[in-house]
């Protein structure tokens, strides 16, 4: 019982921390708000461009060092093929930021050749048997799906 009767009192406790530290209501809160001071949105601004200024900062400073470790990536892998005489199997990629998620993605080694790299879809160029082959000298009409509007019509 005693197991009980602790569970129940760090419950009970719990519950009246979260109902004392909320707002009494919805309109309080949206008074609460709308009743900033001068001061207090002007520090609030201030404080944002201050985080974004610091952002920006650290970005470019990354990017001056993965800048910098390209350089001599690339040198190193350059005096590796002349010194050896054959061309190189890798090259480096340099660091840079995702534009969606707006990561930093560190430099590596990326394979170069036949076996490294983006690999390309050849359905369409191996399956040549099964579509009509293309006339050389003569553009493909333009693909339409025949359920969509064609906005290049012009209406008179």
């Amino acid at each position: 019982m005693s197991k009980v009767y602790k569970t129940l009192a760090v419950l009970l406790v719990a519950f009246g921390f979260f109902t004392f530290a909320g707002e009494v209501n919805e309109v309080s809160a949206a008074k609460k708000k709308c009743n900033k001071s001068f001061f207090k949105k002007a520090t609030s601004k201030m404080k944002r461009n201050i985080k974004k200024a610091c952002k920006k900062t650290k970005r470019s400073f990354v990017k001056a060092g993965s800048a910098v470790t390209n350089k001599i990536m690339d040198g190193a892998v350059k005096a590796k093929s002349k010194i050896t005489g054959k061309k190189a199997k890798k090259t480096w990629v340099k660091g840079h930021y995702k534009k969606g998620s707006k990561s930093h993605t560190k430099g590596h080694f990326r394979k170069v050749g036949k076996s490294g790299g983006k690999k390309s879809s050849g359905s369409s160029t191996s399956s040549g048997s099964a579509s009509a082959p293309a006339v050389s000298g003569q553009p493909l009409p333009p693909a339409q799906d025949p359920v969509l509007p064609n906005f290049n019509r012009r209406s008179k």
